[in-house]
């Protein structure tokens, strides 16, 4: 693992993807720090939450890391707030380093919900989170 967190991101519901997402329809985002990396303090006073299922995560992935995870559960409607407030200029690093490649991730999946979603642009490419959709 390098020095930028991962961000793992489960979708909860099978058919979320399908055309028809309800208001219910949940995705859970887990950002891990590997053992040599403090997780900032903007990050680990979020919303936590624990999942009714379990995360899996994959062990080839996160193999001889110590993991320290922060797991955030959203509908897409809260989703959507969450990012239009995690990713303006003026939003810590830390949390724009995780929030930015997640809402790049949602305007790919879901445009119709969150296209118009605007995002500090300024913000260092190099320094988002490696995000990975796992199914």
């Amino acid at each position: 693992m390098n020095s930028h967190p991962l961000l793992l991101v489960q979708k909860t519901s099978p058919d979320i993807a399908r055309s028809e997402t309800t208001a219910d329809s949940e995705i859970i985002a887990i950002a891990i720090y590997g053992k040599n990396i403090d997780v900032p303090v903007q990050v680990t006073t979020q919303r936590i939450f624990e999942g009714e299922v379990p995360f899996r995560f994959p062990t080839e992935i996160t193999r001889g890391t110590a993991k320290c995870r922060i797991v955030y559960r959203y509908t897409l409607a809260q989703w959507r707030e969450l990012l239009e407030t995690t990713t303006m200029p003026a939003s810590p690093a830390a949390l724009k380093q995780l929030m930015i490649p997640m809402l790049l991730y949602m305007q790919q999946n879901f445009p119709d919900i969150f296209k118009d979603i605007e995002y500090d642009r300024e913000f260092n490419t190099d320094q988002y989170a490696e995000l990975m959709a796992l199914a």
